[in-house]
């Protein structure tokens, strides 16, 4: 899978993506489960959710200053996942809103800084290897699908209090991996220092990107905090919502296994047009037709192009808009504008939408911000 020569940099990133998305395979299909399971609302396990996505906004600029400061991005990697096992601990014991909350906004200053970190680290630490970054972070596809799966079945036997446990299990697993992970050298290159990063990100290619970025991630969120819950209400067993969700990050194992050079042989403008087409027809078929097993089959193996195609499409546009003195702060940005707010916007939006409207409603208003970004999209000529 990796050349000798790039093993020993590429396998502990794949390993650290394989048990980071492990924690995110139980969190964010099952923890709305035993969230419900103690007694909170709908608007009350969109707000927690939420905490997580809106922290994205301002916490990882912190985190890329602070490594930008120590210059030791791994041992900065070590002290936000150390942080976030800390405050994750608490959760077996705590049972009221309020309480969850604190300890969530707490546990969010180190969650969000995760992601953005790591992707950077990555793509710099393979710049001089013949490693495609979609092989590294299929592992974390592979981690995630192993976790639905495996948590679906516990939970089946044993009951949601077991999904804080299985996420503590997976983190600490995942702080082990840091220790492996070897740190790589700034490209400071000359050519690169000729514009700043505020006028790239103006450019205007740099703002219909981050907008349609935005409209994926808050299309994203019914799915990502009550897809579970739906699939739940319409009569399906906790195996059975393992098995769908499993399903849909197989597809996008396949995706990132085979297919990590799309984005460079096909037009940009042409796979974002596919993933918002297929994310309208998947949000809409989910809203009202879950009942149906081969229905839902057919929107879980889209999840390979609205999630992981735009995915591909991301990490590529972010490193053709800024070069890598700007990567970072690139990727923190995208962080922050897309996934920070457009998920954690769309995620209480869904909470209190859910029960003033009902779940179907929910996902047709998902649909409908995939169409949005459609129109948008159609409508500009910025995107190369």
């Amino acid at each position: 899978m990796f050349a000798a020569n790039a093993r020993s940099i590429a396998w502990p990133l794949f390993g650290f993506y394989f048990f980071f998305c492990c924690l995110i395979g139980v969190m964010m299909p099952y923890i709305s489960i035993y969230y419900k399971s103690i007694g909170l609302s709908a608007s009350e396990i969109g707000r927690l959710m939420s905490t997580f996505t809106l922290s994205g906004i301002l916490v990882p600029h912190f985190w890329g200053w602070l490594t930008a400061k120590v210059g030791l991005p791994k041992k900065v990697l070590q002290l936000a996942v150390l942080g976030c096992f800390l405050c994750l601990i608490p959760f077996n014991w705590s049972n009221q809103f309020e309480s969850l909350w604190l300890l969530t906004c707490a546990m969010a200053l180190f969650y969000s800084a995760l992601i953005p970190m790591t992707d950077a680290l990555a793509v710099r630490s393979i710049r001089n290897l013949n490693v495609p970054y979609t092989r590294l972070r299929v592992g974390g596809s592979i981690g995630y699908v192993i976790a639905v799966a495996s948590t679906g079945f516990l939970i089946g036997h044993f009951g949601p209090s077991i999904v804080i446990p299985v996420m503590c299990s997976y983190l600490l697993l995942t702080l082990l991996t840091t220790f492996f992970i070897k740190e790589q050298a700034y490209d400071v290159s000359p050519q690169k220092e000729s514009a700043s990063f505020v006028s790239l990100l103006r450019a205007k290619e740099s703002i219909l990107f981050f907008v349609l970025a935005f409209l994926s991630f808050m299309s994203h969120a019914p799915f990502n905090v009550f897809f579970a819950v739906h699939l739940e209400s319409v009569g399906y067993t906790g195996q059975q919502i393992g098995l769908l969700i499993a399903l849909g990050v197989i597809m996008e194992i396949v995706l990132f296994l085979f297919g990590g050079n799309l984005v460079r042989k096909f037009h940009l403008f042409h796979i974002m047009l596919l993933c918002f087409v297929c994310g309208a027809i998947r949000w809409f078929l989910v809203g009202w037709f879950a009942e149906i097993l081969w229905v839902l089959v057919l929107t879980q193996m889209l999840h390979c192009i609205t999630f992981a195609l735009f995915h591909m499409v991301s990490i590529e546009r972010v490193r053709r808009l800024f070069p890598e003195r700007y990567a970072s702060q690139g990727q923190a940005m995208y962080s922050a504008f897309a996934i920070g707010l457009g998920g954690g916007l769309g995620m209480v939006g869904a909470g209190y939408l859910w029960e003033w409207v009902g779940d179907a409603w929910v996902f047709t208003i998902a649909a409908s911000i995939s169409v949005l970004a459609l129109v948008i999209l159609w409508g500009s000529q910025h995107l190369r």
